[in-house]
């Protein structure tokens, strides 16, 4: 059992990766990062916009099932939603859905969080070391979105939170999970807690816990209201939370870093509980392990082990090494070597042998194949003071120890849309444009009591009540 005298003295930092505004208008499906109570009657509605159908629709949900359709609309023919960031109107509707959903998450972190440090990519250095791996080359751009303007917005958007006191970092040639690992791991060196906030999976990996000083990293899926933490997160939220001071405490901390763990617990329970956030305990050992075997789709990474097969047809089908092997070679390999550390990965003797069990579950290319591959997705996937280059480790940590006291004097600047945007011209509430998904909606304050809480104006009529059976069935 741990320790508990010093468990997360604070959680000082949080780490927000760039915003994703890419998934906002890519795909066929799309939706609001938020579920309000819009009509006020206590169900919870999402706004679902089917770009190939040009279609947009404001459901209310009721348990896993739609209940009420309250507005629907049909662009034109000939006209899309992803038609985009075209004029200015546009352009400032699409800053206050960013300061929204910014301040959004903020009041639900201020309770627990003092510093915030805003993460952007930049040409990563993985495109130039390996472009035999074409990494991220798959990846397109819609080109109904005027893409110049969406980073322009969004470029504006980090000049103006960074006046707030917001940390806005972005190191050339690193993307912003690199920064990300920069910030977690000097942060935790040196006995500061921090939550990274992100969309992006692979993050997962940056999850730890310091035996030496007790600090840890979280990562927290805002979409999913996922927590995903070390093993023995939650007991160490209950024990530290139910410990009395001892005699030593008393004497040595005078009740001050006992009182600070104290309140971090209560604090980030009640953070859980209020917003009702579940958290998943990982190994991130055997998580990032499963993931370089398994490889990336999103950026283009193929998997350690890949493979053709003739059908009947004559046509060849491509396979793959699967999460099924993943876990297959994952407890081979503990069960041969007792346990897996990220070490092994860095260790000749054990790709070795970790490629020879993968040879022997997959039962395809062959163990030299198998290592060759298995350390360009080490390269390209793990984030770690081994595989990033050392002048952009270098450039990171400098300019950390640059912004290392960026505290934010005034949260409360960064917890509201209009605080956020205060004294720019961004804050015009009169623009929109034509059949604009979000236009007509007066959205509530999350922390708003629900008295308080203006209607939806309705621009259809609300239709028939329909439950879908099913789900997972699209709705386009």
């Amino acid at each position: 059992m741990r320790e508990n005298n010093n468990i997360i003295s604070i959680c000082g930092y949080i780490l927000a990766c760039t915003l994703c505004t890419e998934a906002m208008f890519a795909g066929q499906l799309n939706r609001t990062s938020g579920l309000y109570d819009l009509d006020g009657d206590g169900r919870k509605e999402v706004l679902i916009i089917s770009s190939s159908d040009r279609k947009a629709v404001l459901v209310e949900l009721q348990d896993k099932s739609i209940g009420d359709t309250l507005w629907s609309y049909t662009l034109p023919k000939g006209t899309y939603f992803l038609q985009l960031l075209g004029d200015d109107k546009q352009k400032s509707q699409f800053m206050r859905k960013l300061a929204i959903d910014f301040a959004s998450e903020m009041r639900k972190l201020k309770m627990f969080v003092d510093d915030v440090v805003l993460t952007v990519d930049s040409k990563s250095w993985r495109k130039d070391l390996y472009p035999e791996a074409d990494y991220k080359g798959t990846r397109k751009q819609s080109s109904d979105v005027d893409w110049t303007a969406v980073y322009g917005v969004y470029e504006e958007f980090q000049k103006i939170v960074a006046k707030k006191g917001v940390t806005v970092h972005q190191i050339q040639g690193a993307e912003a999970d690199d920064v990300i690992f920069g910030w977690s791991t000097m942060l935790n060196a040196r006995g500061k807690s921090c939550i990274v906030w992100s969309g992006d999976k692979d993050l997962i990996q940056l999850v730890n816990y310091s035996d030496t000083n007790d600090a840890h990293t979280l990562w927290y899926y805002n979409t999913r209201r996922t927590l995903y933490a070390y093993q023995g997160f939650e007991q160490d939220m209950a024990t530290s939370a139910a410990a009395e001071l001892s005699t030593d405490d008393m004497l040595f901390n005078m009740g001050g870093q006992t009182m600070l763990r104290d309140n971090y617990q209560g604090d980030i329970v009640g953070w859980i509980n209020a917003n009702k956030i579940s958290i998943e305990e990982i190994d991130c050992d055997e998580f990032i392990l499963k993931k370089i075997l398994t490889g990336d789709k999103s950026d283009n990474i193929s998997a350690c082990v890949t493979w053709q097969k003739e059908m009947k047809t004559g046509k060849m089908r491509n396979y793959s090494l699967t999460m099924k092997h993943a876990d297959t070679i994952y407890e081979q390999f503990l069960k041969e070597y007792d346990n897996f550390i990220i070490d092994h990965l860095f260790s000749s003797e054990y790709k070795d042998k970790l490629s020879d069990i993968i040879y022997r579950v997959v039962g395809h290319s062959s163990p030299t194949l198998i290592k060759i591959a298995l350390s360009t997705n080490i390269a390209l996937m793990l984030l770690h003071n081994k595989t990033i280059p050392d002048a952009i480790q270098r450039a990171i940590y400098d300019s950390i120890e640059k912004d290392w006291e960026g505290a934010i004097d005034n949260k409360d600047s960064i917890m509201e849309m209009d605080k956020i945007l205060e004294g720019t011209h961004w804050l015009d509430k009169t623009g929109g444009f034509g059949p604009d998904a979000f236009a007509g909606m007066d959205i509530p304050k999350e922390d708003a009591p629900s008295s308080k809480v203006k209607p939806m104006k309705l621009v259809g009529k609300k239709t028939k009540k329909v439950v879908s059976k099913d789900p997972t069935k699209k709705l386009f």
